[in-house]
């Protein structure tokens, strides 16, 4: 840990391992590094780990050695309590440098409702917010991401922004900023903007109509290009990581990914990803496999997504899953594809994914009547659907979820009766199988062909779910409409709109995305403070010789093409006729015509020789330094990944979703460290302890580090049960051998515990084995056992209430564990 006093907040805050490094396959800051750039993320670290494109440009920069490069995430609100307190400024993951001495800090933008949270972390960052506030010492702050189909919202607090594909772009400007290190900031700016895909939205002024729509977007320089065409590279050659990082917090997309195509074959038009990320292209079938051969080795992962916005399109997927079950089948890995079309084509295929059990089984319709899957371009008809389900049905699968959206255009009752319509008949036809509908409000987003069309209102919508929950023989969940209605303001927003995202973040807004944190009246106010309306960015239909916000943005499709798809899909609603089924557009699916290789004999996921283990081994290991923050559940993860990853024989449970054979000593606590953790190791075959010692070693994260392997019986009671005392030495501890003495002759020491939420006083004096202090270091062997433990912590506090630094955070560390006969002797285990 760089910084001191960052160690000392994560010792207050509730998940501290969300802030720090150490992470396998991560890497150190470079501070002697001649240029910086911190890569950030506007959500907590949950979410943003998971995120493949931050990901790829992380180990680009690094391992190319254009630049030192860091991570940071939007913090959760007890840290940022504690920074504003104490007057920090935001650190990086790696090296805990503040976030305002970096050269570059970039965003990544994957929604507009983290609009607020882009705000607060500059904010936490001490840089200044708008970039016309920002000198020529402050970082250039960079955007990026797929919500920049129209960037003119956050102009005001960027610099400049990435369209499109960031691998080629980003070291450009990398390599720019280091040519130019120390001219002014406007120059390097105007050098930037001649980079392909760079927008810098300071060289372009905005005029406006007297009835608020746009007049003219236009550059204030004649040697300023006038319109900014995004950045696209070829799949086949773009950069990707062998090794993923392997945070120790469990992410929401807790696996290996693998990207297997960008953008998008499909016809929809709402979708504004693959707009974004267009044309499809695809990486060859050798790349997927040495990406998928390098990860696996690399991570320990049980599981890896293929995944684009289209995997069933992917033209080599069976060869792809075939080749997969057959490299690892042997290892229970589990394959899944986040991404498949709703069609017989993606049932085939599925087929090689989780054998070991049926999972959920997820489809998107999105509308409930084929007419109006004409109009958004969804070509699918009915029969297509309930086919596709029944053979699901019949193929094994209990659970299907379901995508819709309401609110789109042309929509009546009768396209949402129309989703109750098609679920019923499939229900009726096949009596074990279940339904979870989620239901999505249409935002009309910039770039895509419904961009001219107005969101739903908000009653209306509210109206709609209402009407599916009593309609729909399923579990219905519904997305927060309200904050819906806030991602169309932003997403058909101009430069205007800062001003009410700066207004709402000084009235708390935060962490938007999330249901439970979306605050509706903090969004009113400030709209309406900032002489804004709603009305006029998310429910006013824009006429065709408008001029759009982001007019001067190129993403690969003219406003002219766009504006003829919006009018077609709009005329298709008079043919009632599915187009999929009447021939007139052709299959969305690029693989239909193919056949799907026959599915090869794999062996099953457990056999005996997995599953009957012949040896068992107590491995003891430290934790020390910044792991020291991780939990007892992450710690879990970490070895049962290090197992995996070291190609021992190693021993599965059985069952549907077989795990690592293993078994762990008494947690520690968060934030202690620790020489006596233990795992309980299970074999297949007879192997030396040095063998596992060397070879667990050798893909562990640093900072952990395996001290011992004894061979135990396969019949003998596990390491938790065994142990009852624990031996902790502490640090700085400002007392003396007479005020232990006096503490320990009372009759009784009670202290109070919180469990289960309540309140609980204990005495804990028959808990006390031995307390002694030498030159400012305590050792304490405490008892434990089932219902009866006690913190060292709370005996610190007890021990020192009527001194005057009774609440100093003591540094404590985890000597030992042991066996306390019934004589009161004590062994290691």
């Amino acid at each position: 840990m760089k910084n001191p006093q960052v160690e000392e907040i994560l010792r207050l805050v509730q998940r501290p391992s969300r802030y720090i490094n150490g992470e396998l396959n991560s890497y150190s800051a470079d501070l002697s590094a001649d240029f910086s750039i911190c890569l950030c993320f506007p959500d907590v670290y949950e979410v943003g780990a998971s995120n493949l494109g931050l990901e790829i440009l992380y180990h680009l920069i690094n391992e190319k050695k254009l630049a030192r490069c860091e991570r940071a995430y939007s913090p959760d609100g007890d840290l940022e309590k504690l920074l504003r307190e104490r007057k920090l400024a935001l650190f990086s993951l790696e090296s805990n440098c503040a976030l305002k001495s970096f050269d570059i800090v970039g965003f990544t933008i994957q929604c507009e409702l983290v609009a607020a949270n882009i705000v607060n972390m500059l904010d936490l960052s001490q840089i200044p917010i708008f970039a016309k506030d920002r000198g020529d010492g402050c970082p250039l702050i960079v955007g990026g991401g797929p919500a920049l189909t129209n960037p003119e919202p956050f102009c005001d607090f960027f610099d400049l922004f990435v369209l499109g594909d960031g691998e080629q772009a980003l070291p450009e400007i990398i390599e720019t900023c280091k040519r130019l290190k120390g001219e002014p900031r406007k120059k390097r700016l105007k050098e930037l903007s001649k980079i392909n895909g760079v927008y810098v939205p300071s060289l372009y002024a905005v005029e406006y109509n007297e009835d608020n729509t746009v007049k003219s977007v236009s550059p204030i320089e004649p040697d300023v290009k006038p319109t900014i065409d995004k950045s696209c590279l070829q799949l086949k050659d773009v950069y990707f990581p062998k090794k993923k990082i392997v945070p120790f917090v469990e992410t929401v997309h807790n696996r290996l990914n693998i990207e297997v195509a960008r953008g998008c074959p499909g016809q929809c038009r709402f979708c504004q990803a693959s707009k974004y990320y267009r044309p499809w292209r695809q990486r060859t079938l050798e790349q997927l496999l040495e990406f998928l051969k390098d990860g696996i080795d690399a991570t320990g992962y049980e599981e890896v997504a293929f995944s684009s916005l289209s995997c069933s399109d992917y033209k080599h997927l069976d060869k792809l899953l075939i080749a997969a079950n057959e490299l690892y089948g042997d290892t229970k890995l589990n394959i899944s594809l986040p991404s498949l079309r709703c069609s017989e084509h993606s049932l085939k295929v599925a087929r090689y994914i989780n054998r070991s059990k049926k999972p959920t089984l997820t489809f998107a319709p999105e509308a409930g009547t084929d007419a109006l899957r004409n109009v958004i371009g969804k070509y699918l008809s009915e029969k297509q659907i309930i086919d596709t389900l029944l053979s699901a049905n019949a193929m094994g699968w209990k659970v299907i979820k379901l995508y819709f959206m309401i609110g789109l255009p042309t929509e009546t009752d009768e396209d949402i009766a129309g989703i109750t319509e098609l679920v019923k008949k499939v229900r009726k036809a096949a009596k074990g199988l279940n339904f979870n509908a989620t239901v999505s409000p249409f935002v009309p987003k910039a770039q895509t062909a419904f961009q001219w069309f107005s969101m739903a209102k908000s009653e209306e919508i509210a109206r709609k779910i209402d009407l599916l929950n009593k309609l729909l023989p399923a579990v219905v969940k519904a997305h927060n409409h309200k904050a819906s209605v806030l991602e169309a303001f932003i997403a058909k927003g101009d430069r205007r709109l800062s001003q009410a995202i700066y207004k709402a973040w000084q009235k708390g807004a935060r962490f938007d995305q999330w249901a439970d944190k979306f605050n509706e009246n903090i969004w009113n106010e400030a709209i309406v403070e900032s002489g804004l309306s709603l009305d006029f960015y998310a429910y006013r239909t824009i006429k065709e010789d408008e001029v759009l916000p982001w007019e001067h943005l190129n993403f690969g499709v003219s406003k002219e093409t766009l504006y003829k798809d919006y009018l077609k899909g709009l005329s298709e609603r008079e043919n009632g006729k599915s187009n999929a089924e009447s021939g007139d557009v052709k299959c969305q699916n690029s693989n239909e015509a193919q056949s799907v290789l026959p599915i090869a004999d794999f062996p099953p996921l457990i056999s005996k020789s997995d599953i009957f283990p012949v040896s068992r081994f107590l491995l003891r290991f430290s934790r020390l330094g910044l792991v020291k923050f991780i939990s007892h559940l992450e710690q879990i993860e970490v070895f049962r990944r290090a197992a995996r990853r070291s190609g021992l024989p190693i021993a599965f449970t059985a069952g549907f979703s077989p795990q690592v054979k293993c078994s762990f000593g008494p947690p520690v606590s968060v934030g202690n460290e620790s020489l006596c953790e233990y795992m309980e190791l299970y074999f297949t075959q007879n192997i030396d302890a040095q063998t596992i010692m060397d070879k667990i070693s050798a893909v562990l994260p640093s900072n952990f580090k395996i001290l011992s392997a004894k061979r135990r019986p396969l019949k003998f009671p596990a390491i938790d049960i065994l142990v009852n005392a624990v031996e902790y030495e502490i640090e700085n501890a400002d007392i003396n051998e007479k005020e232990i003495e006096e503490f320990l002759s009372q009759e009784t020491i009670f202290v109070e515990k919180i469990k289960k939420n309540k309140s609980v006083i204990i005495d804990v004096k028959p808990l006390i084995k031995t307390m002694s202090v030498k030159n400012a270091k305590m050792k304490l062997i405490l008892r434990f056992g089932e219902g009866k433990n006690v913190k060292p912590e709370l005996l610190l506090e007890n021990l020192l209430k009527n001194k005057g630094n009774y609440a100093k955070i003591y540094i404590i560390k985890r000597a030992n564990l042991y066996i306390e006969t019934s004589s009161g002797d004590i062994y290691e285990p």
